[in-house]
């Protein structure tokens, strides 16, 4: 009687031997004496160090003054705009926000060209730049830079989504020894920022920093 190999059993076969290869290459490569290769895994790690949060887009920075951002929040549920979880405008940054229980302010960034306080990436270079101030305002000793990282591309952005931003911005804090974590967001999944008072899952944590 002859036997027939399933499909499905066939499939898995392949792909495991697919998968198997690639380890083996990757064992191979970084097992190859005549190169050196360091890797950084970004650890978080509890801290007291308070964030500062930034949110990258784009080719573009916004640096959150979260003083105003909260004043024109409450400024607005107060107005009633917040109701029902309204989006309603924050007056900052083109942000537009929304109040959620759990999440807190969920906040989406638009039109990002048309505000003045986004500054785009390439302006870390220039030492009497908004952006380079902005960050060199974060105290190392008190501070942790968290970024809110746009993972879409739009038709304005020249470098893709926001992490050629995020990767500038990290480098050059991690120059000043500025711990920095961050997390993934697009128009379905928004930013927001939260008291962990109020919410344990309000969490913002740095990374170790890497060796140099």
């Amino acid at each position: 009687m002859k036997q027939f190999i399933n499909v499905d059993s066939l499939t898995d076969i392949v792909s495991n031997s697919v998968g198997i290869l690639i380890i083996l290459a990757v064992v191979t490569l970084i097992n190859d004496n005549s190169k050196s290769f360091q890797l950084e895994i970004p650890i978080e790690h509890q801290s007291d160090l308070s964030p500062v949060f930034i949110v990258a887009k784009n080719d573009a920075l916004l640096v959150l003054d979260t003083d105003i951002l909260f004043t024109n929040a409450a400024s607005q549920a107060t107005k009633g705009a917040a109701k029902g979880k309204r989006m309603f405008s924050l007056e900052y940054g083109q942000l537009y926000g929304q109040i959620n229980q759990e999440s807190g302010l969920v906040f989406h960034a638009r039109e990002i060209e048309d505000s003045a306080d986004w500054h785009h990436f390439n302006k870390l270079e220039k030492t009497d730049s908004a952006l380079h101030q902005q960050l060199n305002k974060i105290n190392p000793k008190k501070q942790f830079a968290y970024f809110f990282v746009y993972d879409e591309i739009e038709n304005s952005s020249i470098s893709g989504s926001g992490f050629e931003g995020f990767r500038m911005a990290r480098k050059y804090l991690k120059s000043r020894q500025i711990k920095s974590g961050w997390k993934p967001v697009d128009s379905d999944h928004p930013a927001s920022i939260c008291d962990m008072s109020f919410n344990s899952l309000c969490k913002y944590l740095p990374s170790y920093l890497g060796s140099s």
